[in-house]
This record gives C-alpha cells, structure tokens and sequence, in this order.
C-alpha cells in the first residue's frame, strides 16, 4: 500500500507537471506503451517460472532480431554462454517443480532471481531514450507482478502439499509450465492480450490471498495440525511480544508441568491467542472464531498452529468434538469464553458453558490476565502497536476437588471470573470487571477467539 501510494503520487506529479510542457505528446509516444505493458507481462511469468521467461526472449531475439526489439546493453540474452545457462537453469527449475517439498524449497529459493529478472527484462524492454518516470512505473508495476504471482503460486503450492501430501503438485506445476511458455510468447507478440490475461492472473492471486472464501472449505479445512509449525510460531510471538511489547510474564511457575491442563484468558485482542501461546510455552489448542479462517492463507496457517473452528451462531458439534478430542488426546486446551473482544480492556461476563470441557474431564484450569493487549490493534489499525503487555497467571483451579467439595458448574465459572477480574484490577489499577455487559443471543459453546 505504502509503495502504491507513493507510485501514485508521482505518476500525478508528472501528471500536472508534463501538461506543462511541450514534449508531452512525444514522451508519451506508443513506443513506450507496447514494451511497458510487454516487460510487465512477462515479470508475472517470472512469478511462475523464474528461468523460462528471459530463456525465451532470449531464444526469440536470436532467431528474429528484427522482429523482438530490446536495449543493445542487454542483447547478452542471446548469447550462446547466456542461453546454455538459462536453458540449464531452466531444466532444473522445471524436474525440480515437479517433486514435493523440493519445489516449495524452490519457490523460496528463487524470490531474488525472479525478482533480478523482473527488473532486467523490464530495462531490456523499455526504450533507453525513455524517460526516468516510465522507467519507474514500468518497475514499480513489474516487481508487483512478479511478487504477486509468485506468493498466490507459492500459497496454493503449500495448501496442495499440506492436504494433498504433494501429490497434485506435478499436475499443478505443469499448468504453471503452460501457463508461463504461453504468457511469455504472448507478452512478445501480443503485448495488449498478454495484459489483459496477466491482469486477471494478479486480479485472482490477490482474491486468493486477501479473500474472504475457501478457507473453510475442501481440503484446506482439512489441513493437519503441526508441532513444528506451533513451536516456530510460538517461539517467534514470545520474542516478538517481548521485544517490540516489553511483554513481561508473571508466575509462570502456576502453569502446570508434565499435567494436562485447560487454560482461560480474558479476550481484547486478535492477538490473544498468540500472546498466550508464546506465554505458557506448551502446546495449546485454541478455538478460534471461524470467521477467521476464511481467508485461505489465514486459515491454513491457523489450523497448522494449533487452532481449531468454531461457529459462534450456532451450537457447533463440529467444535465440541474436536475439543473434546484434544483433550482425549492428552493435549492442553486454550480458552477466551468472554464470547468476543472487548476492545476496552475490560472484562466482559464469561458465557455459561465455556469451561464444560474442563469439568467434563476434570482437569485443573489454568486462569490468566492479559493486561494492555486491546492497545495492541486499536480500532481502524492492522499493524499492531508498540503497547506495553503483560501476562499474570493465577494458582490453578482444581476442578476435581471443587466438584467433590460440592460446588456447582456456575460457582466454578463464578469464582474463576472473580478471579481473573480481581488480578486485572490489581494490575491495572481500576476495576476491569464490566458492570454493564450485556447478554448476547449467542449459544453457551461460541467463543470468538483470535
């Protein structure tokens, strides 16, 4: 966004600026247009393949000089050490697409060159006499291309090989490989065609990473929790948060060790999840709104953290069941049952039910106050803010020993609500317990954690 403002703050500069001048008809001859839009168009191929787009034009300008036109500093791309190279190149990107694991490795790998091509078909293309000004948006609106492209490839190759085991890669690459051989031919000799289709390549690349659809759906819903995946998150938040936050952690030494345990929060943040994750440093399961698993991208990552679905508008038997699964299967569980953020840092009446899970298997709860995460992501922000944060853990609630001392369901939620709002007010130094919440028609299991 910073990056297309500022683009496009120029471009409007040179706007008003050129209507000024003379030359403008001839600086913005049609001689510059057709190689713009052709250097962009194969920079969204270099976002597929990062080898095959400057091997062809290279090949094209070797065999029909007279017909491909670039800069003379760049007619290198013709010679035979040049082409040996890319075609070698070339081979191995293509064997190597075709293995699991190996072509996610590449697609990491491979960013800075195609970025380097991007940038250097772009200069080959453009006419040396052009100005400064159709240089940088030839730039600017390649490198997007190519960066666009190459994350929406990336992300769907990591969605196939998650769900799919990587078996779909190959078939997935070899559309790719068409898609570029044909992309780049056509940006050469129909730069307008090349355009159009390349626009709606970048237009479904940007509603794949940034849309609201498909993330729960298929077999992206079905992606399997990872350990790993967890452990590198985790790791990462708790630095994070320390650094950036000055995150302090208080009486760690209440969260249980080698015991099985549900821990329960206070909720003002979409960050809550991972501030508490990075503060306990055990696997933690969390049940998180569904609506935050939509977006594809967000949603695969969500549920290799450890994180799991739950329909706040209905009684999700989905949730319940693969709560109770966690819990089965000797892992910790992550709770938030205010039933949504309060984005003042209050804390709002915990629903009824939300701490079933634990009672039903009689595990201790683990209470905890996050104090300061609603500055985190005031309202209208993204980014989060540099407030400062800390996590207060409380002695464990023994569920056990509550149940056969003869204390009911709701005396249990009572007293571990009373509990978390009391050490908020102490830590915060005014009364955190909101005294006008307001009952939502929402079922007793929603939760809308984040």
């Amino acid at each position: 966004m910073v990056v297309c403002s500022i683009c496009g703050g120029v471009i409007y500069w040179q706007v008003i600026n050129y209507t000024k001048r003379k030359d403008l008809e001839k600086n913005m001859n049609m001689e510059y247009l057709f190689p713009i839009l052709t250097g962009i168009s194969l920079s969204a191929m270099t976002g597929f393949r990062a080898f095959m787009p400057p091997l062809i034009l290279g090949i094209l300008y070797r065999l029909f000089p007279d017909f491909v036109t670039i800069n003379k500093s760049f007619a290198f791309l013709a010679q035979d050490p040049v082409l040996l190279a890319l075609g070698v190149a070339a081979a191995a990107e293509f064997l190597g697409d075709k293995v699991p694991l190996v072509d996610n490795i590449l697609d990491w790998l491979e960013l800075p060159a195609k970025v380097a091509f991007s940038a250097i078909l772009t200069f080959a293309l453009v006419p040396g006499a052009a100005h400064w000004f159709y240089l940088l948006v030839a730039i600017v609106f390649a490198e997007t291309a190519t960066l666009t492209v190459h994350t929406g490839k990336t992300g769907i190759r990591a969605a196939s090989t998650a769900t799919t085991g990587g078996l779909a890669n190959p078939v997935i690459g070899f559309i790719e490989d068409i898609v570029t051989f044909a992309g780049t031919v056509a940006a050469i000799i129909a730069p307008i065609l090349a355009i159009i289709v390349v626009g709606y390549l970048v237009y479904r690349c940007f509603r794949y990473l940034f849309g609201a659809h498909g993330g729960n759906e298929d077999k992206i819903a079905n992606a399997k929790p990872s350990f790993i995946w967890y452990n590198i998150s985790q790791c990462l938040s708790r630095w994070f948060f320390r650094i950036y936050n000055g995150m302090k952690i208080y009486n760690y030494e209440y969260v249980p060790v080698g015991q099985q345990f549900v821990t329960v929060a206070n909720h003002a943040s979409i960050f809550d999840g991972f501030i508490m994750g990075g503060a306990v440093r055990l696997p933690l399961f969390i049940m998180v709104k569904k609506e935050a698993f939509d977006n594809p991208i967000k949603g695969f990552y969500l549920r290799k953290v450890l994180c799991f679905p739950v329909d706040r508008f209905k009684i999700d038997a989905t949730a319940i069941k693969t709560a109770m699964k966690v819990l089965n299967d000797g892992y910790n569980l992550g709770l938030f049952p205010e039933g949504t953020r309060n984005r003042e840092g209050k804390v709002g009446t915990f629903k009824s039910g939300a701490i079933k899970f634990a009672l039903k298997k009689k595990l201790p709860i683990l209470p905890a106050y996050i104090a300061n995460s609603h500055l985190l992501t005031p309202p209208g922000k993204v980014l989060p803010h540099p407030a400062k944060m800390s996590v207060h853990f409380l002695e464990v609630i023994d569920t056990k020993a509550e149940l056969e001392a003869g204390k009911t369901e709701d005396q249990i939620l009572e007293m571990l609500y009373d509990r978390i709002c009391k050490k908020g007010t102490e830590v915060m130094g005014y009364e955190v317990r909101e005294t006008a919440a307001i009952e939502k028609d929402t079922p007793e299991l929603s939760t809308d954690n984040a």
